[in-house]
């Protein structure tokens, strides 16, 4: 993972195609992420505008957001079709992992979290 010190504001959600549907036409804050079938879907990007995933799995937890896992995929959607990116998820799914990267990064609820890569600021 290229920011494991972000701290990731994580959204449950319960449908593949609420995921692809995130990924693929929606901009978010850098912070931004989801959280489907026991797999964190991390935005590990640079800019809001070339957004990049690292999906990454629950394997422990401490404290009260820390995560002990391994980035198990990457995903770069901005240009890719729905159908590209959803297969993508598909095979996150199911085990087909690209990678086993150990990664420890702390992942709060979105109801709860605030940060400086999504808090508005206020002007002077």
């Amino acid at each position: 993972m290229d920011h494991e010190d972000r701290i990731f504001s994580v959204t449950m959600i319960d449908k593949e195609d609420e995921l692809v549907e995130g990924m693929t036409r929606h901009s978010w804050p850098l912070c931004y992420s989801f959280h489907l079938g026991g797999l964190l879907y991390l935005n590990d990007a640079q800019t809001e505008d070339d957004p990049v995933y690292a999906v990454v799995t629950i394997d422990k937890t401490e404290g009260h957001h820390g995560v002990i896992g391994r980035e198990v995929g990457r995903i770069r959607p901005r240009g890719m079709d729905e159908a590209a990116v959803r297969k993508f998820v598909q095979d996150m799914a199911k085990g087909r992992y690209q990678s086993e990267n150990p990664v420890h990064i702390e992942a709060e609820p979105a109801w709860h979290h605030s940060c400086e890569q999504c808090r508005l600021t206020e002007d002077e």
